[in-house]
């Protein structure tokens, strides 16, 4: 799996970043996915990220600015640090950044996330997912500020982390 990394700048190079990722394969797009309206993380090139919850625990970006890369999987849940991960064919677990006021839940026994227009999607779901690939390890990438505890990212297998623009739940 090739893994590209397109961050929005500044406003005025916007359609140049745009220009850039599409001739290599990956893509952003400078608009809100359920409003048309422009990022909030377009015209000053940071997205907020907060930790949320306690079990699960999940990270959640301030920014609507989706990625146009889809990657589809297995949501899990990692016992160890009680964050939920993505597992895809032939990969480690990826850290997950969720979209802007999804929260975490628990039903049935079972961890995951209620992510707004989508509804609950629980460990073990298939999913889809929109977004970009970004390496986070022990430090953050370029573009972002973290509030609170991020371990799920920094503590990443691999540092691998899949920035959620929008999701698609497959099935169960």
């Amino acid at each position: 799996m090739r893994l590209l990394r397109c961050r929005p700048r500044p406003a005025g190079t916007a359609v140049l970043a745009l220009l850039a990722c599409a001739s290599v394969g990956g893509g952003v797009a400078v608009t809100a996915p359920d409003t048309g309206q422009p990022s909030d993380a377009v015209g000053n090139g940071i997205d907020h990220v907060h930790a949320v919850g306690q079990d699960p625990k999940i990270v959640v970006r301030s920014s609507t600015l989706n990625f146009l890369v889809v990657a589809e999987g297995e949501l899990t849940y990692n016992s160890a640090n009680r964050c939920l991960e993505l597992v895809t064919a032939g990969s480690s677990p990826m850290g997950l950044v969720w979209p802007k006021g999804t929260t975490p839940t628990q039903m049935n026994g079972k961890r995951g996330v209620t992510v707004p227009y989508v509804g609950n999607i629980l460990q073990g779901s298939s999913v889809a997912l929109v977004g970009g690939f970004e390496k986070w390890g022990r430090s953050k990438p370029f573009g972002y500020k973290a509030y609170g505890d991020v371990d799920c990212l920094t503590h990443a297998p691999n540092g691998d982390v899949f920035v959620i623009g929008s999701v698609k739940k497959v099935g169960v």
